[in-house]
């Protein structure tokens, strides 16, 4: 399979060239059958130079898309590198290849060895072709602009006046009008390919610029386009190029024609490549819930991502699984302006040069970095519960997670190209955990040390607190109007999971007895569990209440700061 894949993206970057040749050809050189001049030197226009880059950045980026999922073939093998067959039908079409042949080929890497072997060739003599074109002779920028011509008209302003009362195509009608207005008999003596080819160079010579907002948008589409997170990153980025190329058409939105193409361009990438996402989200939350068939929260809420090794990684929790806090790093050199960058989700965006990267937190090597889940946890799950989005090589970093931050499971050692983590040999079943510990191993990398991107909980529970002096009064258990208020904001968060076994736990200082303290969280659990169990009428949630007293504080109780900050009421909400 990693032949085959292999011989495609040769394929298509060859059938690409073949295009981008064509049309570098096409912009930068018009064959004259009239007029030679040896002194004369042919120009390349703004234009031209600005469609060469075009095609140069496309064709990068269609390179370094190959490149990557080869990469990834090779660090993690034949099982992780899945182009299906209907993807590569996608992606040769949009090559230009005929569908109907490579269906006939798409199970025979030898007769695609030979098409691949074909389009080399046809390249190589479309090469030749050009250098015996340019024999014949070419039109100067020089004849193009001048007006010292029978009726005083430049070819360029001839064309230009055609293009304008009829369209860029090119016609012999076309060409002898040129000739006519301009009072040469040049453009008449070229065939419709060859004018097409100066009808298209003066066209986009002239036409309106790109404007400065437009070019930081054009980048930034570029960027994303070949770099895309997750199934719904890949829908919403299409559907909003979707969108704007309808606002164009419309003419709701004015842009520039080198927008316009850029808009065209890039909805075909994210299309190609978003629908290769698309199915291998579908395949990774297939074999997820195969495992997990109770952890289901609602496809409203579950989500794939996709690391930079181009491994699916499907979340149930969705946005909600990845850490929320740094709480605390070190650095060797003391580098700390991009330690937020692990927060929330992947959203590194790698340029060209390793001083690109945005959105990413190296360790450095031998650093250490604890973060935090506020509104989730991390509990065990069957298959893997926790992953780290890296990039690049996944180096060896070691491994703890905490329930309390103070007192820490060491869960291992991440390395050899895998960045998922079970931690169910190391933890009870049910036991959550809201801290992770990374710290790296010492070996070099660009980036020294292990280069986070995000941090997910892939076995997760939805984490909410409350304050009780919000809720109660001191020392009682009825709820508060203003309680009452605060549990109805909390409805839309819980209801957004569709299904889940909601657990209430209430919390108290250490101000009065053990006892006392125990049945008092207790009867806060539960006069909170009856208030929402009467907010969220669904069947689908069932309902736990337990009461912990003061046995599991969030800090020390040694200031009233303190002791009001561990007098709380905890909801979790976690698979059935």
């Amino acid at each position: 399979m990693k032949k085959l894949s292999f011989l495609l993206i040769v394929l298509m970057i060859y059938s690409c060239g073949n295009t981008s040749g064509e049309s570098k050809k096409n912009d930068t050189q018009v064959s004259s059958k009239s007029q030679t001049s040896s002194d004369s030197q042919t120009t390349k226009t703004h234009s031209n130079n600005s469609s060469d880059r075009t095609t140069k950045s496309e064709l990068n980026d269609l390179f370094n898309m190959g490149k990557g999922m080869l990469e990834a073939s090779e660090k993690k093998g034949e099982a992780d590198f899945q182009l299906d067959t209907e993807t590569i039908l996608d992606m040769l079409e949009e090559s230009g290849v005929s569908r109907e042949s490579m269906e006939k080929l798409i199970n025979n890497p030898d007769s695609l060895k030979i098409l691949a072997q074909q389009a080399m060739k046809e390249r190589l003599e479309a090469q030749n072709e050009e250098v015996e074109t340019l024999t014949k002779g070419e039109i100067s920028k020089e004849q193009l602009t001048s007006k010292n011509t029978p009726t005083g008209v430049s070819l360029e302003e001839a064309i230009l006046l055609v293009q304008a009362e009829s369209g860029p195509e090119a016609t012999l009608e076309k060409l002898k009008l040129i000739d006519s207005l301009a009072g040469t008999n040049i453009m008449s003596q070229l065939n419709l390919k060859e004018g097409q080819q100066v009808l298209n160079d003066v066209e986009r010579k002239n036409e309106i610029k790109s404007s400065p907002e437009e070019e930081e948008k054009m980048e930034s589409l570029r960027k994303l386009s070949s770099q895309m997170h997750s199934d719904k990153e890949a829908t919403e980025l299409l559907a909003e190029l979707d969108k704007t190329e309808k606002d164009i058409a419309s003419g709701k939105l004015k842009a520039s024609p080198k927008y316009q193409r850029a808009i065209a361009y890039r909805k075909k990438t994210v299309k190609t490549y978003g629908n290769q996402i698309v199915r291998k989200a579908a395949a990774a939350k297939k074999e997820f819930q195969q495992l997990n068939p109770d952890l289901y929260f609602g496809d409203d809420v579950g989500t794939t991502y996709i690391s930079s090794q181009k491994t699916a990684v499907y979340l149930p929790l969705g946005k909600l699984s990845f850490a929320d806090k740094v709480v605390k790093f070190n650095h060797p050199k003391l580098l700390s302006q991009q330690v937020n960058s692990v927060l929330g989700e992947p959203d590194v965006i790698q340029g060209y040069d390793i001083e690109d990267i945005t959105g990413v937190y190296s360790l450095g090597l031998a650093g250490t970095l604890t973060v935090q889940f506020e509104d989730n946890a991390l509990t065990n799950v069957n298959g893997p519960d926790l992953y780290i989005f890296e990039i690049g090589q996944i180096e060896p970093t070691d491994l703890e997670i905490s329930k309390d931050g103070k007192n820490w499971i060491k869960v291992g050692k991440i390395d050899g190209g895998t960045a998922e983590v079970d931690i169910g040999p190391f933890v009870k079943q049910g036991d959550l955990f809201y801290y992770v510990r990374l710290k790296d191993l010492k070996e070099e990398s660009a980036l020294p040390g292990a280069d986070i991107d995000a941090i997910a909980a892939i076995g997760a529970a939805m984490r909410l607190n409350l304050d009780s002096q919000v809720l109660f009064d001191s020392g009682k258990s009825e709820l508060k109007p203003e309680g009452v208020s605060a549990l109805k904001e909390l409805v839309n968060s819980i209801t957004v999971l569709k299904k889940g076994k909601v657990i209430v736990e209430g919390h108290t200082d250490d101000v009065g007895s053990e006892s006392t303290n125990k049945a008092l969280s207790l009867a806060r659990a539960q006069s909170v569990s009856k208030a929402l169990r009467q907010l969220i009428p669904s069947s689908q949630f069932k309902w736990q209440e337990i009461g912990y007293g003061e046995s599991k504080p969030i800090v020390e109780n040694d200031s009233d700061e303190h002791r009001s900050k561990n007098r709380r009421v905890e909801i979790l909400v976690v698979p059935n």
